[in-house]
C-alpha cells in the first residue's frame, strides 16, 4: 500500500472569546523562577576538588588528641 499525505482541514469556524481568555489567562498565572539556580558538577567532580585540596595542604583533619588515642587502643 503506498503512502499518501494528510490533507490540511480547514475550519469555518473562530475561536470562540471564552477559549482566548482561557488562554491569555494560562499564560499570565505561568511561574515565575526568581534567584538563579545553583550549579549541579557531574558525580564525582566535586570530590576530587576535595581529594586534590587536601592533599596540597598539611592541616590535620582529625585533631591531634583524639587520633592519638584511637591509635593507642588499636596498638594494644
Amino acid at each position: 500500500m503506498t503512502r499518501t499525505k494528510a490533507v490540511a482541514k480547514k475550519t469555518t469556524e473562530k475561536p470562540s472569546k471564552k477559549n482566548l481568555h482561557s488562554q491569555k489567562v494560562a499564560r499570565k498565572s505561568a511561574p515565575v523562577t526568581t534567584g538563579v539556580k545553583k550549579r549541579r558538577f557531574r558525580p564525582g567532580t566535586v570530590a576530587l576538588r576535595e581529594i586534590k585540596r587536601y592533599q596540597k595542604t598539611t592541616d590535620l583533619l582529625i585533631q591531634k588528641a583524639p587520633f592519638q588515642r584511637k591509635g593507642n587502643l588499636e596498638m594494644i
